[in-house]
This record gives structure tokens, sequence and C-alpha cells, in this order.
């Protein structure tokens, strides 16, 4: 029993720590998305040809830096965002699953693998 709690803790601590680092990697893509386009979108109102020759056609709009620039709270995507929707699709999975589930055949094939593991116990 204690190879199969050791084989089942590692594998259990394996997924987490990948399952948080990816998490992690795609909210830090998600960021330097958003910083991207904020830098693209400074880059093209600086680079405006309709006021390159006549300053009365320049962008009434001038962007905000990205320091000064602060998104509000609600919409600025953090990683327990990120974690709450991942959450909720896995959920909305299990869901699915088990109304879509014939309950009989999942009692049988357990009750089928158990008498297996039974009988491997009583032969060794």
């Amino acid at each position: 029993m204690n190879f199969v709690s050791g084989f089942a803790g590692g594998f259990a601590l394996t997924t987490s720590v990948l399952y948080i680092t990816i998490t992690k990697h795609r909210a830090t893509r998600l960021e330097q998305r958003r910083q991207i386009r904020e830098q693209v979108h400074q880059i093209n109102w600086l680079a405006a040809s309709a006021g390159a020759y006549d300053r009365r056609f320049l962008p009434q709009h001038k962007p905000r830096s990205i320091e000064t620039t602060k998104r509000p709270e609600e919409t600025q995507i953090t990683i327990k965002d990120v974690l709450k929707h991942r959450w909720n699709q896995e959920v909305g999975n299990f869901a699915r699953n088990a109304n879509g589930n014939r309950w009989e055949v999942v009692k049988n094939a357990a009750s089928r693998g158990w008498n297996d593991i039974l009988q491997f116990v009583k032969k060794s």
C-alpha cells in the first residue's frame, strides 16, 4: 500500500505544480499581450500619417502612457479569475459527464474491477 500512496502523492504533487505553472504562464502572457497592445496604440498615434504634414489632422486623443494607464480592478485579469474560470469549466464538464453516464455500466465496471483486485490479493 505504501507504493500506491507514494505514487498517488507524487502524481498529485506533479500535476498540481504543472497546473499552477501553466496557469501562471497564461496570466503572464495575457498581461504581456495587454501591454503590447497599449504600446502598439501609442506607436500608431505617434506615427499617424494624418498629422505628419498638418497638425490640425493629428488625432485628438493622445494615448496615456503605460505607467499612467490604470484599468479598473474588475476588468484586470488576475490569477484568481483564471483559476475561477478553470474551476467552473471543470465543474461544468463533470456535471455534463455525470448527467450523460449510465450509472449501471459504471457500477458493473467498478464491481468487476473490485472482484479482480480481490482475486489477485487472494492469490498472493
